[in-house]
């Protein structure tokens, strides 16, 4: 039970932050980028200091062996303060409510929701395996890391704001050129991003497994859920293909027309699609940071 414990608390870390960074950032989408209010970002901020405290609190139980006579005040205060795990979780909790105040206040511009959400974001680089890794190595590893999260958290924004526009705004007037416009914005910057993503991901693999354990890691339980996100990636990347060479050129020809009905579904559908692979991804990535890759 604990494991799942703590398995669900890094699943809702990863996706309450990566989706609050992507929004804070426009989702790479510019001007292009339907309206996200403050108090949306507000509150996912807020939900993201109640998940890291809760996270602290479950990590601290698990040091002692769940053993709740142990979990005093004196340790709360060495695991919070003079652990790196530790550490993150009060910057990231500090960033938060910062970013949680200011927005809630209105006194926030897109530039410091953005750095506040990216340093809670990049706080989780510090957990997991990327925590665990020493020395240069470590510095390495936690970078390409917080690299990693970023481009996701820019792909998963800019599919919740295709999911508005299409489901939301798209009957509204000006609706359809908007979405039309902020899918070729992403279709620039996609390349860019899954470029980051894969280079990234290839910097982590052989940071946590070494170039001499590439062999044997596929054939143990870190190894095949690995196999399975790079499928819902591959999934994600032949989407978004079929998006940006298919579906999205023939709903800018069929607008107004007696096909847009039918071309908007399609469309639809293919980012619903999209989304669901995304999130199976964060779920596995929260399994995989309680997992040994070595068996």
């Amino acid at each position: 039970m604990s494991d799942w414990v703590a398995i669900g608390l890094r699943f809702a870390a990863y996706a309450d932050l990566m989706l609050l960074a992507g929004l804070a950032m426009g989702g790479g989408l510019g001007r292009h980028a339907p309206g996200i209010g403050g108090r949306v970002i507000g509150w996912l901020a807020i939900l993201g200091v109640v998940i890291t405290i809760a996270q602290l609190a479950a990590t601290s139980l698990a040091m002692t062996g769940y053993d709740l006579a142990i979990l005093d005040r004196e340790m709360l205060t060495f695991m919070a303060f003079e652990t790196p795990m530790g550490i993150s979780h009060i910057v990231r909790a500090a960033a938060l409510g910062l970013l949680a105040a200011f927005q809630l206040a209105g006194r926030a511009s897109r530039p410091v929701a953005a750095a506040l959400a990216l340093v809670a974001l990049g706080s989780l680089a510090w957990t997991g395996h990327a925590g665990a890794s020493e020395a240069a190595l470590g510095w390495a590893h936690r970078s390409s890391d917080i690299v990693h999260l970023v481009a996701g958290a820019l792909w998963i924004a800019a599919l919740a704001m295709f999911a508005r526009l299409l489901l939301l705004d798209f009957a509204t007037p000006g609706g359809a050129t908007t979405a039309i416009a902020a899918l070729a914005r992403f279709s620039g910057i996609g390349g860019i991003i899954v470029a980051a993503i894969v280079v990234s991901g290839a910097i982590n693999l052989l940071a946590i497994v070494g170039i001499e354990g590439l062999s044997t890691t596929f054939g143990t339980s870190y190894g095949q859920l690995l196999v399975l996100k790079l499928i819902l990636f591959g999934v994600m990347l032949g989407l978004a293909g079929f998006n940006r060479w298919r579906l999205v050129p023939t709903l800018e020809t069929a607008l107004g027309g007696d096909r847009q009905a039918i071309a908007q579904h399609r469309l639809r559908l293919a980012i619903l699609v999209e989304t669901a692979a995304a999130v199976l991804i964060l779920a596995v990535v929260a399994v995989l940071g309680t997992l040994s890759p070595v068996g």
